[in-house]
């Protein structure tokens, strides 16, 4: 169990204004002031002449992807399936952990037997299948005396026959001494194992393959069916509603809404939207398809909900659209909660309304040892470092958050 501790602090709405004094200092220091933008109930006003922002941007961007070949249009379709991806703490609320998530395509980050999620030999089934696009979380329960492990992809293809190709191709290639088929009934699927302790299913659903690997805590081959038919039943009934986007539609699928993205810290120097195999574009998510992203994806659920987050976007910050600036605050709590070994990190220069931390493990998607946290109106930002050789924080870690922050600020949203 993770021991919780809160952090607060002080909001200057929540000061109780009871002396004289204190009233003539906010007078003078609010005439003064020229902070741009509206002052919400709340915030903290920044100041601008202590924010150190060094190459960064910090004032909104006009972001304008480019696309250069056919397959970087197909992570808009693959951004938009994260969303009917379920996520493994909705099959078992112990495997919250989160080991990987990311969009996929057919290149050797996808496939590849040291790094990749998918075995090498899959590689050349999903080429000659064409497949367009995918979707994939990876979590566990965090322990290592009674394991849980739940794997799920959705992948799309042409046609159905591809699909059904595509998953017949992807279990034929795990062929290996004492691979036998694990019965799952009620589901049509196709489930094997080798050791009754983990194993892999495959279903097929319109255009899209299912793909789903488990493990349990002992060899039990009924429990393993279970478990791989409560995967597939899952993740059929999320697919219920989900089309495929005819391809010459995907340019008129939204890339940028209100343009969030311009509101969010772009890929221009070191980091990336995904992890380091990733996509280098960024881009947007709903709020289901964000939270596969989150390292504690049961808890990210509940504070997402709590907060009516209703827009996400990825780039080199994460931006999240919340309610208002009451549940900005809430999401940034939980955003930084910190876990037993983590340990609190000193905010940047000037920005009073922000909560860095830093974690005893790295998260797993971009490495992240160092995480801060701003808001600003309705907006939240998490911006994060991975840390030096040395374990310290990189320099750039704080002009990042200053010029994050400075974005939000800047933009006239509240």
């Amino acid at each position: 169990m993770r021991r919780i501790r809160e952090f607060r602090r002080p909001r200057t709405a929540l000061v109780v204004v009871t002396v004289v004094t204190t009233v003539l200092a906010f007078g003078i220091a609010m005439a003064s002031s020229t902070v741009p933008g509206r002052p919400i109930p709340g915030m903290t006003p920044a100041d601008f002449s202590k924010l150190i922002v060094g190459p960064y941007p910090s004032a909104p961007i006009e972001y304008a992807p480019t696309y250069s070949v056919t397959t970087d249009a197909y992570q808009i379709e693959s951004r938009r399936m994260m969303t009917y991806l379920v996520g493994p703490d909705e099959i078992d609320p112990d495997v919250t952990y989160l080991g990987g998530a990311r969009v996929l395509d057919t290149s050797d980050a996808n496939f590849d037997d040291t790094d990749g999620p998918f075995p090498k030999a899959w590689q050349a089934v999903a080429q000659h299948n064409r497949m367009i696009a995918g979707a994939y979380i990876w979590r566990n329960n965090n322990s290592v005396r009674a394991r849980k492990h739940i794997t799920l992809a959705v992948m799309r293809f042409p046609t159905e026959p591809a699909a059904r190709a595509a998953i017949d191709g992807f279990a034929d290639a795990l062929a290996a001494p004492g691979l036998h088929p694990i019965p799952i009934d009620g589901v049509d699927a196709r489930a094997s194992s080798i050791t009754d302790a983990k194993g892999q299913v495959f279903a097929v659903h319109g255009v899209y393959a299912i793909v789903g690997h488990a493990v349990i805590p002992r060899a039990d081959p009924a429990a393993l069916g279970v478990r791989l038919r409560a995967m597939v039943q899952a993740q059929l009934a999320r697919m219920a509603d989900l089309t495929p986007t005819p391809l010459e539609d995907l340019p008129d699928l939204p890339i940028n809404p209100d343009n969030i993205l311009g509101l969010t810290l772009p890929n221009k120097y070191d980091t990336s939207d995904a992890d380091q195999f990733g996509w280098n574009y960024g881009g947007i998510y709903t709020p289901a398809g964000a939270l596969h992203y989150e390292r504690d994806g049961a808890a990210a659920r509940k504070a997402f909900a709590a907060a009516g987050v209703d827009l996400v976007a990825r780039n080199a910050a994460t931006v999240y659209r919340t309610r208002d600036l009451a549940a900005a605050f809430g999401l940034q709590a939980a955003l930084t909660t910190l876990g037993r070994d983590d340990d609190e990190f000193p905010n940047p220069p000037g920005i009073t309304d922000a909560h860095c931390i830093q974690l005893d493990e790295p998260e797993p998607i971009r490495q992240y040892t160092y995480l801060c946290a701003v808001v600003y109106g309705r907006y939240v930002a998490v911006i994060g470092a991975e840390a030096r050789f040395s374990g310290g924080a990189p320099a750039s870690f704080p002009q990042r958050v200053s010029a994050q922050y400075s974005m939000l600020a800047k933009s006239g949203q509240s």
